[in-house]
């Protein structure tokens, strides 16, 4: 199983496209995934395959970065 990426919106497009963070390391993804408003910079958004899939809150994003490095997995 994948899990996506939580990553930081670092740059938004008018073309439905943004540049989000994860851990220094920048990546160019769709937003047509996010259901609710447009992202912005600042945002916190689960990433898989180049798509924005959900928008996170930065409590919700910090929880899931923490779990991941307790259990071996992305280092925060």
């Amino acid at each position: 199983m994948c899990l996506g990426t939580i990553a930081q919106v670092v740059e938004v497009h008018k073309d439905g496209r943004a540049v989000v963070e994860d851990h220094g390391k920048r990546q160019l993804v769709l937003e047509m995934s996010v259901s609710d408003d447009d992202i912005t910079v600042g945002d916190w958004v689960v990433v898989q395959s180049g798509f924005a899939l959900e928008r996170l809150t930065e409590a919700e994003a910090r929880e899931a970065l923490r779990i991941r490095e307790s259990t071996g997995g992305q280092p925060t």
